[in-house]
């Protein structure tokens, strides 16, 4: 690990990282003084790094992987067990488990869904380590993703074989990525569509959705996933909001079917399958 400034959401923070994921580079002194997030000083030299999308985690995403977590407890099926007993899994697996699969676990532990449907997180009992890769996530019996316990980034299971990715989800987004997919498609009311107009064309979806958050509809902002936004409601409905540019798509769960029908009205350009 090495320590230095670093860009996390075009702010610049101080802390620890792994040089070897480092992409890129910007000049802190350049940097508006509000987005400036460290005490630790600095000259017209010092630059801060830009990682790769899938990287290690970072001190400020915990902190952000936390919020969400606080916020998904009121509109999906999650409790965070705070005193939540790792040590019989590292004895077992012979590593320290990660700490943001100890955030996602401690909340996932006692509700069944994320662990029964066909995609699914493995209970913590059957994690494995396999070629150096922490498996959590299976579909069906196939491994699908872990967590690569030398670099700390996520790995994906494709043509048989273990694959990290430089794009893409980190390991904390793409846990926090399936159990939103999967506390929707577990809603009474379940349905997909399609987007139109600037849900389309727009380059930041997020941004574009910000518009029509209220006092009933709300961002789930800390996710921070390029071309992703998640929008929650206080009747505990979800909707996953996908754009690049060329189409977009809405999955969406609720209670009722109603507040379905609400969510499409408000935001004007979704068409339901």
């Amino acid at each position: 690990m090495q320590q230095g400034f670093y860009v996390y959401r075009n702010s610049i923070y101080y802390g620890s990282y792994r040089a070897e994921q480092v992409s890129g580079y910007q000049n802190v002194s350049i940097t508006k003084p509000e987005r400036i997030l460290t005490d630790h000083q600095f000259n017209e030299e010092d630059r801060a790094v830009r990682f790769w999308e899938n990287h290690h985690l970072l001190e400020p995403e915990y902190t952000d992987l936390q919020a969400m977590i606080l916020k998904m407890q009121s509109f999906m099926n999650i409790s965070v067990i705070e005193d939540m007993d790792f040590s019989s899994a590292e004895e077992k697996l012979k590593t320290p488990f990660p700490a943001e699969l100890k955030i996602v676990y401690k909340a996932i532990c006692h509700h069944e869904e994320y662990f029964a449907n066909a995609e699914h997180f493995l209970p913590l009992d059957e994690i494995y380590v396999e070629q150096g890769i922490l498996v959590f996530f299976k579909k069906k019996r196939a491994p699908i993703a872990g967590y690569d316990i030398e670099s700390g980034c996520l790995a994906q299971y494709y043509k048989k074989e273990w694959q990290i990715e430089r794009s893409g989800f980190c390991c904390y987004q793409f846990c926090v990525s399936r159990m939103l997919t999967i506390a929707l498609e577990n809603k009474p009311v379940f349905k997909k569509g399609r987007c139109k107009g600037k849900f389309v064309t727009t380059l930041n979806i997020e941004r574009e959705l910000e518009s029509f958050c209220n006092e009933r509809y709300h961002l789930l902002s800390e996710l921070n996933v390029y071309g992703i936004a998640v929008m929650y409601s206080d009747e505990k409905l979800i909707a996953w909001i996908r754009s690049n540019g060329f189409y977009a798509d809405i999955h969406a769960g609720a209670m009722e079917a109603s507040h379905l029908e609400a969510l499409g009205t408000h935001l004007g350009q979704v068409t339901w399958k």
